[in-house]
């Protein structure tokens, strides 16, 4: 991730031909080389984290206040709490919060290492957090690998969570990457050896679908135990897992995240 955004600001100059300064090129005009600049610049807007936030999520400010994400609707009333955890989770962030105004009160969101420092050096300050920010950002998770920076950033998003009440609503915020920064052992199991356990089974052959349900067995937030960190609280995700929670609570240790 950081090494894909240290190349941004070349990849940025190299894009900045004619047809992208506000002219448009007839498709027929166009060289492979920029038929080729086009399609990248296309995928990447489609993908980037503010825009395809403002398409999940929108608050209707109209009458009485509420939050509709996807097709669900929320009533809001400066009750909003967010989470997040993920390689895209920071401008994903960011965007939320500017959506949100005053009805966010706290947020804790886990990032890659050095995102920050690479955004900033990408020119990508609408993808950081702005200054006196509600939400606090925990770097961690160095070579896309558990450590103790990231075990303390799940700590943290689980605080905060159990500390939610049946009036709040949490929002969740998640992206690829996320499994080595929510790291959080069910005790007394230690980080070091739920990893161990892992590439112990990955290099006896275990299958990706094997994996994540030991690590959901061990796991405090994986596998809803994060909603049923945050229980009674609603939590506008439009992931639909509080309704998986409630049917599963007989196997509440695997039950879908």
């Amino acid at each position: 991730m950081t090494s894909a955004l240290k190349a941004l600001p070349n990849i940025h100059r190299a894009c900045m031909i004619p047809a992208y300064r506000g002219q448009v090129s007839h498709p027929r005009s166009m060289s492979l080389w920029e038929h080729g600049l086009h399609l990248f610049r296309s995928a990447v807007g489609v993908v980037l984290p503010a825009p395809m936030l403002r398409r999940a999520l929108v608050l209707k400010a109209d009458g009485c206040p509420r939050l509709v994400v996807r097709d669900r609707v929320f009533p809001v009333r400066r009750n909003l709490y967010l989470v997040g955890f993920g390689k895209a989770v920071l401008g994903m962030a960011a965007e939320a919060e500017e959506i949100l105004g005053d009805h966010l009160i706290q947020g804790v969101v886990s990032v890659p290492h050095g995102i920050r420092a690479c955004l900033q050096q990408a020119g990508m300050e609408e993808m950081l957090l702005k200054p006196h920010s509600r939400i606090q950002v925990i770097e961690g998770a160095k070579h896309n690998l558990p450590d103790r920076e990231a075990l303390r950033a799940a700590s943290m998003i689980r605080e905060l969570a159990e500390g939610l009440t049946a009036d709040d609503l949490l929002l969740v915020l998640i992206s690829g990457g996320g499994s080595a920064l929510l790291p959080a052992p069910t005790p007394p199991i230690l980080l070091e050896e739920k990893e161990k356990v892992t590439k112990l089974l990955a290099s006896r052959g275990a299958t990706i679908q094997e994996l994540n349900t030991i690590r959901k067995a061990l796991s405090l937030l994986k596998g809803g135990g994060l909603a049923r960190a945050a229980y009674p609280a609603q939590a506008p995700s439009g992931l639909g897992w509080w309704k998986k929670l409630k049917e599963t609570r007989a196997h509440v240790s695997l039950a879908p995240g």
